[in-house]
């Protein structure tokens, strides 16, 4: 079995993390205190690459304060991301019928779709990939920090890629960590919504759904973080009781984790 060891005392805890805790916090463990990688998958490489887009997007929007989508430039900024992420140890599943160029295609037509579903509807921000950080006092977590997508003088948004139209009640812990953010680094937020590009079958649609927050139970949730990392220092138990794996958990499987078949619920599979 494959334990988990704590090589940092500077924790960073990020918005998208805190679900994952709760999911599997094994999973967590390997990954944020003893800083390992898990199994990165071409959905989220695509969506790393559409985000890259946008952000060339936006961002050439902002300098010259006009909407101005350079296709190509925005091409190049996702295709680049995506070679970045198999300089990471992506790796296609060519018997799932995944490639580079099925994957350039796709991101491609997310990017389109972007452009033309999207940012139509969407006014200028004011920054994009804009990071806040808000620093706490604990042994092992030195801040809560995570990058924003989109914020505009009232709202901020989030990008979300998948197969399926999002839910916005399954983002409410992430979303309202950036809300809780935002707000205390002294900025506005009246509006949420996630900027959603759905791959179909038949293409690549974009939407822009509103959603709600609950800041006192995403902080809630955080709090259960940080007092079950009081428990791991205190060495009372085996860090694995305490950070248990989650064999439920949607993505417990050879093709997502990095740690199946290491940790105490997947050993003997």
């Amino acid at each position: 079995m494959d334990a988990i060891q704590i090589n940092t005392d500077e924790l960073v805890l990020r918005p998208s993390g805190i679900n994952g805790f709760y999911g599997c916090a094994f999973q967590w463990g390997k990954q944020h205190l003893e800083g390992r990688r898990s199994i990165p998958s071409t959905r989220a490489s695509i969506g790393t690459a559409v985000h890259a887009a946008a952000e060339a997007g936006w961002s050439e929007s902002i300098l010259k304060n006009e909407k101005i989508m350079n296709t190509g430039m925005m091409y190049d900024a996702a295709v680049e991301a995506l070679k970045k992420e198999e300089e990471h140890g992506l790796e296609y599943d060519t018997e799932a019928g995944e490639s580079q160029n099925q994957a350039v295609k796709e991101i491609m037509d997310g990017t389109d779709s972007f452009i033309s579903d999207i940012v139509p509807f969407a006014p200028i921000p004011l920054a994009v990939e804009e990071r806040f950080t808000v620093h706490i006092k604990h042994a092992l977590v030195k801040s809560i920090s995570g990058t924003l997508d989109y914020r505009t003088h009232d709202s901020i948004s989030d990008l979300k890629t998948s197969k399926r139209k999002p839910v916005p009640a399954s983002h409410v812990v992430q979303q309202s960590i950036y809300k809780w953010l935002v707000k205390s680094n002294g900025h506005e937020v009246k509006f949420n919504t996630i900027q959603a590009v759905v791959f179909k079958k038949a293409g690549a649609e974009g939407m822009i759904l509103p959603m709600e927050t609950n800041i006192p139970y995403a902080k809630d949730l955080t709090n259960g973080i940080l007092d079950t990392l009081d428990l791991v220092l205190k060495d009372i138990a085996p860090i694995e009781t305490i950070l248990r794996p989650n064999p439920s958990y949607m993505f417990c499987s050879a093709k997502f984790c990095n740690f199946y078949g290491k940790c105490p619920a997947t050993v003997n599979k």
